[in-house]
């Protein structure tokens, strides 16, 4: 069974973030520490959010008694419609109109200082008079600069159309201008001794339009009612503490005058109407006193016995209860038209039978009304289809049908009454019939001006309460709790400033996955492993004395160089054919990565293990074989191939024994054309025959073709590609294979050159040669550092023997 993996992270998956950090920190520290500097001056220089708050009470509308029993019934649902347009009215434009007409917010103060401007109630020093109605639009909520010159002068500034205007004027005197109209006086406590503090501030001040301010307050004011009561919760929020507390207080006053005005209204119509109902009375009953009297003496009426008056007032009697069972029974008709007409109940029932003594209709009334005001409620989130409200609606049509019911029954009884009362009538007439006319024209008479009387003391009655009611009317809303500040609720500066590292901090980590997916470098041997399919022959350490003494071989024989070029020959065994004869072409990406550096110290390194070895300079644009070396330039490559000279006689023997070279020679104006010269396999044919080893170098293969021209010929036996850790990438990579997909090349390998060593590294090669990665660098093995630098994978003689029997091209 595989051994399960018991770790979730290991080393190599923290590996890339740690790069990303290690070469992006500085990014990351910087742009945080930028944004938190520049969050703090904002957050600092932004004004304060002050917030106030006040609590007004709504009272139900309960003009008439009747109104007061129904809602008193209802209980919450009455006054839930009734809330809402009071809500309304409260955040409506005409009252917030008409609540800043009172404060006059129409002028706001600043005083400036070097880095923030101070927004204050007012100046003490000076006052600004301002009529915003003769304001240039263009001037509305622009700052106006005042400077105080002198005790008698002044200097004002603004800026209209882009231009820069500035005046002096007097304190005390109106300023007209085409532009506007306003009066600045100077405080009268301010003198010679207080005027240098004066002349060193900068005062400032802009001038709002009333609609301006009420879209401003508008947008300010909050408005929430509590749940199940009648409470609303007046919130504002203004640059100034004591301005948010002032627009409430006034508000609220605004409100409540309101709502006594409406009162008042309706107090004062009830007097007129009783007023005038008290003189139809009067000119009423002055005309059926002259009629009796007239009647009397015409008729010469004497006192009626007593058994007539009691039958007459018998008769007066059951008319008057005719009269009310058939305005009781007219009442069912009306209400009965009502229920069918008014669907949604929003009006109270008709006065007549709300008043009228039964209970039982007025039990099924308000709960009808009750059902109607839940439904709406359920409506606010539910919809009609919805098995609750559809519940709801079951209920009102029950409670509907036992209403029409009641009715029905109720009116069959009272038609009952009204036979009954009828017949009496009948009868009590047929008594009288024997009276003479006079005498009963004469009772109704009496009866008709005593009725008229009574109404006369009731509606006497009524206007006496009405004018006393007057002077205890209060408000349908009273304010339960004054505005009372809530102190600062913005701007959150925390908040900014986490904002502006959030973005400071996203912007490092996009500019660093920018530089990581184009423009990151290969560092080491492992990154490197893991982007390419290509053979990795090993990495050399960064070489400081490369312009000094490029024969690191020769110059540091011990060091990490010369070791790790000792790892690469090693690496070369497995991946070079079997015969003796090997040519080995040697090019990089770009020019500077180091390829004639590798070229001159690999073949230094093979001509050390007593190899015949010979370096062709086949960089005819750019050579520098010869200065590696210290030869001159004269004749080489370049004169061989136009057949100006041997190859045999540009031959020169370095001064490393079994190492010699060909300098690429002259530089020809046609370069990459002579690479296409058959001469070119006349001279790898010569030396392959003489040499153990030909190391060839050549230009950058992605500036010139020269590179890929010579791997393709059948005596190059392996194209080694060197890449520098400044300049590779993983766009290098993917253009080097592709490149090589489309060549005859018989093997390639990868060299990773100038690595940069790192302290952790010696730590990492150190505890890594634990588990078996001997020293440093191997072939397809990765690398560690051991006590002599960049070595090859440790492996035995026998070992190495059996391994390469087994590689395919010298793989392991």
């Amino acid at each position: 069974m595989a051994e399960q993996r018991t770790n979730f992270l290991d080393a190599d998956d923290l590996r890339p973030i740690l790069k990303f950090v290690s070469k992006n920190w500085y990014i990351i520290i910087g742009f945080s520490l930028v944004a938190f500097v520049i969050a703090y001056f904002q957050s600092h220089r932004l004004a304060s959010i002050y917030s106030a708050k006040t609590e007004i009470l709504l009272k139900p509308n309960e003009t008439y008694d009747y109104q007061a029993r129904v809602n008193k019934d209802l209980g919450y649902y009455s006054i839930l419609k009734d809330i809402t347009n009071q809500r309304r009215i409260l955040g409506s434009y005409d009252l917030i109109h008409e609540t800043l007409e009172k404060v006059n917010f129409s002028i706001s103060y600043y005083l400036v200082g070097r880095v923030k401007t101070l927004q204050v109630d007012k100046f003490d020093a000076i006052k600004i008079t301002a009529d915003w109605k003769r304001m240039e639009q263009k001037l509305y909520n622009q700052p106006f600069s005042v400077k105080v010159l002198d005790l008698k002068t002044y200097e004002l500034s603004y800026v209209i159309g882009g231009k820069q205007i500035s005046k002096i004027n007097e304190f005390g005197k109106l300023d007209e201008d085409i532009n506007y109209s306003l009066q600045i006086d100077l405080a009268p406590n301010v003198d010679d001794r207080w005027l240098e503090v004066v002349r060193n501030q900068n005062f400032q001040f802009k001038v709002h339009a009333m609609p301006y301010l009420i879209s401003k307050y508008m947008g300010k004011l909050k408005i929430q009612n509590e749940d199940l009561s009648s409470i609303f919760i007046l919130t504002c929020t203004d640059e100034l503490a004591s301005r948010a507390k002032i627009f409430l207080d006034s508000l609220g006053k605004a409100y409540t005058d309101y709502t006594l005005k409406n009162q008042l209204i309706i107090n004062q119509n009830t007097e007129i109407y009783i007023d005038r109902q008290l003189e139809e009375l009067i000119v009423i009953m002055d005309s059926l006193e002259k009629v009796m009297e007239n009647f009397k003496d015409s008729r010469n009426i004497i006192d009626v016995s007593r058994e007539q008056t009691e039958n007459l007032t018998e008769l007066s009697r059951i008319q008057d209860e005719l009269i009310t069972l058939e305005m009781r029974k007219d009442a069912l008709t009306s209400l009965e038209t009502f229920l069918y007409s008014d669907n949604d109940m929003v009006s109270i029932p008709p006065l007549l039978y709300s008043e009228a003594d039964d209970r039982s209709i007025n039990l099924l009334i308000t709960d009808l009304a009750d059902l109607k005001h839940k439904k709406s409620a359920l409506l606010v989130d539910l919809k009609e289809e919805d098995h609750r409200v559809q519940r709801v609606d079951s209920i009102i049509k029950s409670t509907r049908n036992a209403v029409f019911k009641y009715i029905r029954e109720t009116r069959g009884i009272l038609g009952d009454k009204i036979s009954e009362r009828k017949i009496n009538i009948a009868k009590l007439e047929e008594n009288l019939k024997d009276y003479p006319q006079s005498i009963r024209d004469l009772h109704w008479l009496e009866r008709k001006l005593n009725v008229n009387e009574k109404m006369y003391t009731f509606l006497l009655e009524k206007k006496a309460n009405t004018v006393i009611a007057r002077a205890g009317i209060l408000p349908e809303a009273s304010v339960i709790e004054k505005a009372r500040s809530l102190g600062v609720v913005g701007p959150d500066r925390n908040a900014i400033i986490y904002l502006y590292l959030g973005i400071g901090l996203g912007a490092a980590l996009l500019i660093g996955l920018i530089r990581m997916i184009f423009f990151e470098r290969i560092d080491n041997i492992r990154e490197l492993k893991s982007l390419t399919k290509i053979p990795i022959l090993g990495g050399i350490p960064s070489y400081s004395d490369n312009d000094s003494n490029p024969l690191a071989i020769v110059a540091s024989p011990r060091g990490n160089v010369s070791e790790s070029f000792r790892s690469i020959r090693t690496n070369l065994q497995y991946m070079l054919p079997s015969d003796d004869k090997k040519i080995i072409l040697v090019s990089s990406l770009h020019p500077g990565e180091g390829k004639t550096f590798v070229s001159v110290n690999l073949a230094c390194v093979l001509a050390k293990a007593s190899k015949k070895v010979i370096v062709l300079d086949f960089d005819l644009h750019k050579p520098k074989v010869h200065k590696m070396f210290g030869l001159e330039n004269v004749s080489g490559i370049s004169t061989f191939l136009i057949g100006r000279s041997d190859y045999k006689d540009s031959i020169i023997t370095s001064q490393i024994e079994n190492l010699d070279c060909i300098t690429a020679g002259p530089v020809p104006p046609n370069a990459s054309e002579l690479i296409l010269n058959s001469r070119v396999d006349v001279i790898l044919s010569e030396m392959v025959a003489k040499y153990d080893y030909v190391i060839i170098d050549t230009p950058p293969i992605m500036l010139i073709s020269d590179a890929q021209v010579l791997l393709n010929k059948a005596l190059v036996n392996i194209g080694i590609f060197v890449f520098n850790t400044e300049k590779a990438t993983k766009q290098g990579i993917r253009f080097l294979e592709d490149m090589l997909s489309r060549s005859k090349v018989g093997s390639s390998a990868i060299l990773l050159n100038n690595i940069k060593q790192k302290r952790w590294k010696y730590y990492y090669g150190k505890y890594a040669r634990r588990y078996g990665y001997g020293y440093g660098y191997g072939y397809g093995y990765g690398y560690g550092y051991g006590n002599y630098g960049y070595n090859s994978y440790y492996y035995s003689d026998d070992e190495k023997k059996s391994r390469k029997k087994k590689g395919k091209n010298g793989q392991s």
